[in-house]
């Protein structure tokens, strides 16, 4: 992806930056078009992050490395010097800590914006740098659909807010197995749809041979699994609805409370359901 920049970047690479990203699996994967544009810009960029999403950047670029994030700036010592952050925290305490190592630029990024634009385009906005207009039919994870005749279904989100009834997504999966005898249903969880989950576990399903129940341990093998194949992925704005619809997965992405305007996940064969 081609991005044209406003920055007084010189014709030259730049030495170092750092991205430091927080947050959840859905931040985390919203960041990836300022990460590729970083990659492109800087001899050698730093991602201080969670090491659940080690996975998901790109192990082939030579100029990257991760870090964990728990472990902080100190890891870095003089390596920080001259270098350029790009960082989602907007914390006095935090910047002046920066400053105290000598960086060049600190840049801050809007991490929960409430008005559109798209949050990414908000990131490049606070950067002066113009996205192309393909950035939101993307996958920035590759494009590995693998079609088969499941349907996966993630009904969690980590917030009650964000869920839609589990009535739709048992409709879907009553009228999936209904249509043909081949067909599958996926049920997938986390470690934070425990509520999700015990709707699951309290329902009664038609043609329930043909469902099964998976909670992965990690977001690599949630990945891995995806990777199989699948027909079409079905969830509400989480992080698994990020991760899908950034393999190239037809992904439907139901949203409740927050606004896809700002929140919808890139990818090729992505489908918005607003529900009120």
């Amino acid at each position: 992806m081609n991005f044209e920049t406003k920055l007084s970047l010189p014709e030259k690479k730049k030495c170092r930056a750092v991205l430091v990203r927080g947050g959840g699996l859905g931040d985390f994967i919203l960041s990836l078009p300022l990460l590729h544009f970083i990659q492109s810009s800087y001899d050698e960029v730093f991602v201080l992050t969670k090491p659940s999403y080690f996975c998901l950047i790109e192990s082939k670029k030579k100029n990257t490395e991760f870090f964990e994030l728990d472990l902080g700036i100190s890891q870095f010592g003089n390596r920080l010097r001259n270098s350029d952050i790009f960082t989602f925290w907007k914390d006095e305490e935090w910047i002046a800590e920066l400053k105290e190592y000598y960086v060049q630029d600190i840049f801050i990024l809007p991490s929960k914006p409430t008005f559109p634009p798209h949050i990414i385009e908000s990131m490049f906005n606070a950067l002066c740098i113009n996205i192309p207009d393909s950035f939101l039919s993307t996958p920035y994870l590759g494009d590995h659909w693998v079609q088969n005749s499941i349907l996966w279904i993630h009904s969690g989100s980590g917030a009650k807010t964000k869920n839609i009834p589990f009535s739709f997504y048992k409709k879907l999966s009553d009228d999936w197995l209904h249509n043909n005898q081949e067909n599958q249903v996926v049920f997938s969880f986390g470690e934070a749809d425990r509520d999700a989950l015990e709707l699951f576990k309290n329902e009664t399903f038609c043609n329930s041979d043909r469902i099964q129940m998976i909670v992965p341990n990690s977001i690599e093998r949630y990945k891995e699994i995806l990777l199989k194949g699948l027909a079409q992925f079905w969830g509400n704005d989480s992080g698994p609805s990020h991760l899908a619809a950034n393999l190239g997965i037809p992904t439907n992405v139901c949203f409740r409370s927050t606004n896809p305007k700002i929140w919808r996940p890139t990818g090729p064969r992505v489908r918005v359901h607003e529900f009120t």
